[in-house]
């Protein structure tokens, strides 16, 4: 029960507009997040060259994009528009194969999943892709770290690297064998289930292995989108879209918006949007509030449910940057070191090939030094003088 109901209704009230507001993705039946699921990205991301392909040696998938998308989904496979309790947008999109190997009825294709399926894997059937989503469902499995696994085993055999079981890019009767092998820790599938940075250390090339601090990276490449590149490299629990979501504006979703090829400001972008989503994320809010929600209606919310006065939103982005440098500091007594805040190579100095990022790197030294400094952080560690500043000790 809210601590003051009154206030909390309004601030409910005032919630709900903004996410039913036209303007907004979020928007009821008319936003593109509601019409065709948070994998309406997929096109979006293809067409800018941000959609990490074959194991990221590309970042754009093509016209086989197309295949594999929200819209595609929608006109071929779609059966029903579920939502989660109360929620007006309804994301969900209930999908079915009746036909053929892949026949299967499951609630989303959602975009990380299709994308680590499909153009990581150079896979375009969008069957295949909700099979395999299924199966790691049924098996309690992370869709984007199977789907990672099987692109670095992928590229593994691509370069005859691997002297057993052979996966070719696009078999998609062969991943289903893989993701079940890999469940049961069977024959290759033992390798697999130690993730993606063991399997490439496994096979003698760690540099093909696409993560940060051991967790995969998910389906946005750093090339295209500068910002995501600093948020994967400064996440505290690795490469991570969500502790610090830049395509909201770098994709112009919401109305702060940048330029994904630009790195000059992402620092002072990532500190904030890190900062908001750690307040957000401690109220256990769908992430998707922040297309339309900020600081003000966040700190409605809190104030009314818990029954204090007097917070502002600058408490908010205070409370979220103690959160933030909170975590920091327990990695450092687990013994993380300076220089952790890395990307794989590929994203450093391969340029991009494509066209909407072709030529580009990720700048991620410039990034970090401008992040750090926002951060009041040295080369990644938070000194005491600022762990005494936020009271954290």
């Amino acid at each position: 029960t809210p601590a003051n109901p009154e206030a909390f209704k309004v601030a409910h009230d005032r919630a709900l507009a903004t996410i039913m507001n036209e303007a907004n993705i979020t928007a009821p039946r008319k936003g593109p997040l509601s019409v065709y699921g948070t994998n309406v990205l997929m096109n979006i991301d293809n067409g800018i060259g941000a959609l990490p392909t074959r194991n990221s040696q590309l970042a754009a998938f093509g016209e086989h994009a197309e295949l594999i998308s929200g819209e595609y989904v929608v006109e071929h496979i779609l059966v029903n528009d579920p939502t989660c309790h109360a929620c007006p947008v309804a994301c969900k999109k209930e999908v079915e194969v009746k036909d053929g190997p892949f026949q299967v009825h499951m609630e989303s294709v959602e975009y990380e999943s299709a994308w680590a399926f499909g153009a990581h894997c150079d896979n375009s059937d969008i069957c295949a892709v909700a099979y395999l989503i299924n199966l790691c469902n049924d098996f309690g499995m992370d869709t984007i770290e199977m789907g990672n696994c099987l692109a670095t085993y992928m590229e593994v055999c691509q370069r005859g690297w691997n002297g057993t079981e052979s996966l070719a890019w696009g078999d998609t009767q062969k991943m289903v064998e893989m993701v079940r092998m890999t469940a049961r820790r069977e024959g290759v599938g033992n390798v697999l289930a130690e993730g993606v940075a063991r399997i490439a250390a496994y096979y003698g090339h760690p540099e093909v292995g696409m993560h940060v601090r051991g967790q995969s990276i998910p389906a946005y490449d750093p090339r295209g989108l500068k910002g995501m590149g600093l948020g994967y490299a400064t996440s505290n629990r690795g490469a991570c879209h969500l502790r610090g979501y830049s395509p909201a504006s770098e994709l112009g979703l919401i109305g702060l918006k940048t330029d994904p090829l630009a790195w000059k400001g992402k620092g002072e972008l990532l500190k904030l949007l890190q900062d908001l989503h750690a307040f957000s994320d401690s109220l256990d809010l769908c992430k998707f509030s922040a297309f339309a929600e900020g600081a003000e209606e966040y700190l409605m919310q809190y104030a009314a449910m818990v029954g204090v006065d007097g917070l502002t939103a600058d408490d908010v982005l205070l409370i979220g940057e103690r959160i933030y440098n909170l975590e920091r500091y327990y990695n450092q007594l687990a013994g993380e070191q300076p220089g952790s805040d890395t990307l794989p190579t590929r994203f450093l100095e391969e340029p991009s090939t494509v066209p909407g990022s072709e030529g580009h790197v990720c700048e991620l030294p410039q990034m970090l030094e401008e992040y750090y400094g926002v951060r009041g952080w040295e080369n990644g560690v938070v000194p005491q003088a600022k762990l005494q500043a936020l009271g954290i000790l």
